[in-house]
């Protein structure tokens, strides 16, 4: 007796058996039929768009994750019609990026800030990220050690907009 496996039907998830394939093939490789459809029906409604990296599938110690990236919390925050924008990364208390380059330092923290309409007032919502608890296995992830600045000041960024948009 063959083992069945389940197959992601288009229409399902609102994507068509071309995007369900280039999912697959691109933005979750190694996802089982099931992982997919998950991942798939979660984007549907969020309303968050796998193929433009707003939403992403990750595979850690072969368990399955969803992780929203940073167009899609700022796709969330615009679609509510109350984002106001947002400012600069601030590093280390009260350092622009710029400065931190130019004296060859590494960011200690970022704290990004974003604003919300509330009650006809623009509203700051801030969050700081710390290095040591957000850039993965220190020195071996590339793209930390490659823009250090732009990575960290993404996650404070994320926990700004996710706490003035839960």
């Amino acid at each position: 007796m063959s083992k069945q496996t389940s197959v992601v039907v288009p229409g399902d998830t609102g994507f068509s058996r071309t995007q369900i394939t280039t999912i697959k093939d691109t933005v979750a490789v190694g996802a089982t039929d099931s992982e997919l459809q998950l991942f798939l029906f979660h984007c549907e409604r969020t309303g968050l768009d796998p193929l433009s990296r707003q939403i992403h599938f990750i595979k850690r110690g072969g368990k399955a994750t969803i992780q929203t990236g940073i167009d899609g919390f700022r796709a969330i925050a615009e679609r509510t019609n109350v984002y106001a924008g947002n400012d600069d990364y601030i590093f280390n208390n009260d350092r622009t990026m710029y400065d931190m380059v130019e004296h060859k330092e590494l960011p200690k923290t970022a704290t990004a800030t974003v604003y919300k309409i509330v009650g006809g007032q623009r509203v700051a919502f801030s969050a700081t990220a710390v290095w040591d608890a957000y850039c993965p296995n220190e020195g071996q992830n590339f793209m930390w050690m490659k823009m250090p600045y732009l990575m960290l000041g993404k996650c404070a960024e994320a926990l700004a907009l996710r706490k003035a948009f839960p």
